[in-house]
């Protein structure tokens, strides 16, 4: 037998044992929907698409997508519409394929943070009921690559629930499986959009524009009226659009941008803030989340070392989140099971404490460095951040 008979078998071998490997997990990811869509109600169906039915996008561009539920028995269900006082209008998991490649913008975990309470639910009906989004709110593609995706939400209800009941409902409605491809980094195209952002970010009458959709969605009689502009309307006005793509862009003069843009807590926030021991976590439109945590943090330490920049506690915590996820990025990987939840919440709150301490430290050492009121906020904020602590030991 000659060497050549011997070596073409074993190439071959190796060949089938890639393929049944990959054939493998897609058939593990291909089931786990399957058996999500055999579980959804008879006549009730959840369909994800992208806007325009685009299928390629570019590796720091936002993903437009658009969730249609409907049912063919009228009154029989009810959508919560209200995505930030109670659980079940957050209650939406994306599944992914591959997710070696894939963050979270908090960690696996989830979230698990809404102001409670209140309610604004829709029946459902024949006549679909689409919601607007981008996915990459909830999914940040590290790599160029071809992605599988698909949603499972637990925002749906059996007619309109309980009205003192705002945990995510337990109904499991699964969604149809996207197919996305994830282009190489294009660095002219970055520039190009990081430009076309910040223009419209500036621009007054962008800005003018998106404060008379939220007047309008606020002037509306119901309150399922006022969510469903508030989802479907502000959120997709030019200036919340150019919001989104600017935290899209994962480049380092993007992020040192969005950075810069951050919304900031003022000198009596942070004493009301210390007088009565709360500490709200503003959310930060163009720094939502990142697939480069190490720049990210980086360009937050560079901005905190300025004598006239104050950290305010707000600036501390995402500074915080920032620093864990540089260090322990498996923690904002998605699940590859429940079994992990548990793991990740002890692990995440461990490396997020030890971030809090040397962060504290830091802090106490620029406060010296400081200028009037950045050396006051900068001060108030360590306090604050001891106070914390110091509670939840």
């Amino acid at each position: 037998m000659t060497r050549r008979t011997i070596l073409i078998p074993f190439a071959l071998l190796c060949c089938l044992l890639l393929i049944t490997h990959w054939c493998g997990a897609q058939t593990e990811f291909e089931i786990r929907n399957k058996e999500g869509l055999g579980r959804n109600p008879a006549g009730l169906r959840l369909s994800l698409r992208t806007k325009d039915g685009r299928s390629a996008f570019h590796l720091f561009e936002t993903i437009p997508i658009e969730l249609e539920f409907r049912s063919s028995r009228s009154s029989a269900y009810s959508l919560e519409l209200d995505e930030e006082m109670n659980f079940a209008g957050q209650a939406n998991k994306f599944e992914v394929s591959p997710r070696d490649t894939v963050f979270l913008p908090y960690p696996a975990m989830g979230s698990h943070f809404a102001v409670c309470c209140s309610s604004s639910r829709h029946y459902l009906s024949s006549r679909p009921t689409t919601l607007r989004r981008e996915l990459t709110d909830y999914l940040r593609f590290e790599t160029a690559g071809t992605y599988s995706v698909f949603l499972v939400t637990n925002r749906v209800f059996e007619g309109l629930g309980k009205s003192n009941d705002f945990d995510p409902s337990k109904l499991n409605l699964t969604s149809n499986v996207l197919t996305l491809t994830i282009l190489p980094d294009d660095p002219e195209w970055d520039s190009q959009k990081l430009a076309e952002s910040l223009r419209k970010l500036d621009d007054p009458h962008v800005r003018a524009n998106y404060a008379a959709a939220l007047a309008h969605a606020h002037k509306l009689a119901l309150e399922t009226e006022t969510d469903f502009a508030m989802a479907n309307a502000v959120s997709q006005t030019e200036f919340v659009l150019a919001q989104k793509a600017l935290s899209a862009l994962d480049t380092k003069q993007a992020i040192g941008e969005r950075v810069r843009r951050m919304q900031m807590e003022s000198k009596s926030d942070l004493e009301f803030s210390r007088k009565y021991n709360t500490a709200p976590i503003f959310p930060q439109p163009v720094l939502r989340s990142t697939t480069r945590a190490d720049l990210v943090a980086a360009a937050m330490t560079e901005q905190s070392e300025r004598p006239d920049f104050g950290v305010d506690y707000n600036y501390f915590e995402w500074w915080v989140g920032f620093l864990v996820q540089r260090d322990h990025p498996e923690l904002f990987r998605p699940l590859a099971n429940e079994i992990e939840h548990d793991k990740i919440l002890r692990d995440y709150t461990v490396f997020k404490d030890q971030a809090e301490q040397e962060l504290i430290a830091n802090l106490e050492t620029l406060g010296a460095t400081k200028t009037s009121d950045a050396a006051d906020v900068t001060g108030l904020t360590v306090k604050i951040a001891k106070a914390f602590m110091n509670r939840s030991k």
